[in-house]
């Protein structure tokens, strides 16, 4: 279980992960929490905002929302 902020599409549906080879990120469907322990999680909201900001610079991502990873727990406990 994770702790702390984690980017995910303004629907809570999906949430941005590492992809397997570690060298991009990727949305992944919230469907069960194993994908929310397999996403970018960071526990201070600046170091979260400082990555999205770098990620949208690169155009890796696209309108992300920084959400507490608790708030996605919820919805399976």
């Amino acid at each position: 279980m994770q702790v702390g902020y984690v980017l995910c599409s303004a629907d809570l549906n999906e949430i941005l992960c590492l992809t397997e080879c570690k060298s991009s990120v990727e949305m992944v469907s919230i469907d069960s929490t194993k994908a929310i322990n397999k996403s970018i999680c960071l526990s201070d909201l600046t170091e979260i905002k400082s990555i999205y900001k770098k990620f949208r610079n690169k155009e890796l991502v696209g309108e992300l929302e920084v959400v507490n990873v608790a708030r996605l727990y919820k919805k399976f406990y």
